[in-house]
């Protein structure tokens, strides 16, 4: 049975529902409800009345992925206690690419995007493989990863100039398979300059070299262009 997709709090059982529906824009009939709590009122009302909390599952197969993905996501982003809404979704070359919008996005991307990327790997293990039809989402909050896109290709550039002019490589910070292709991308082309993936595990450092030094890798084609790691060629994103 598939997890449920939304969860939304109330006065009352039937509030909360409603409030499940007009917040998927979905009928009544494409969901199952169950009930978490009922809500109790306050002990001789001294104390506060527990609210209705109800859970939503999708029974109907009309129903398209983008409305349960975006019920997952409200669900996930209010049981972790951030506040933010999703303002776009669509599908991007064959992924589907979520925007969200909130007053703690400083704290949803989290340093360099390690927050963003962690909620993005949980949403894809929570959404069903068959409900996104095989599909990686990617999850941005305020056009962070296109910032950041750009704050990288300038970056390897203002590196790969002072490795020109000093003769010595660099290593830049650790980086996710994402963000090491574009470094790698971007000075594919750089006839002075090559890349090298340093490192285990997921995050890894690039190294950026100078053509001259070429000789002592091994796996430097004859070309003198590198052959990207396997991970940096495949992995676009963590999952």
């Amino acid at each position: 049975m598939l997890n449920y997709i939304f969860e939304a709090e109330a006065k009352s059982k039937s509030e909360a529902e409603e409030s499940i529906l007009k917040t998927l824009r979905l009928k009544d009939g494409d969901l199952r409800f169950e009930t978490v709590e009922s809500g109790k009122g306050g002990f001789l009302g001294i104390t506060s009345k527990k609210p209705a909390v109800v859970r939503a599952f999708a029974v109907s197969k009309d129903i398209p992925a983008e409305k349960i993905i975006h019920g997952i996501v409200l669900t996930l982003l209010k049981k972790m206690g951030l506040d933010a809404e999703v303002v776009g979704m669509g599908d991007v070359d064959g992924k589907i690419y979520i925007e969200l919008s909130g007053d703690e996005s400083g704290i949803i991307i989290g340093k360099r995007g390690s927050t963003l990327d962690s909620l993005q790997f949980v949403l894809n293990l929570m959404v069903d493989s068959k409900i996104r039809h095989g599909r990686k989402i990617v999850l941005d909050i305020e056009s962070y990863r296109d910032k950041r896109e750009m704050a990288l290709k300038r970056l390897s550039k203002s590196v790969a100039g002072s490795v020109i002019r000093s003769g010595k490589s660099r290593l830049l910070e650790s980086m996710n398979p994402y963000e090491r292709r574009i470094i790698h991308m971007t000075l594919q082309e750089e006839e002075k300059v090559f890349t090298r993936s340093e490192g285990n595990g997921t995050f890894k450092r690039v190294r950026i070299i100078p053509a001259k030094d070429k000789h002592k890798y091994k796996d430097v084609e004859k070309s003198g262009r590198e052959r990207f790691p396997d991970d940096d060629l495949n992995e676009s994103e963590i999952e």
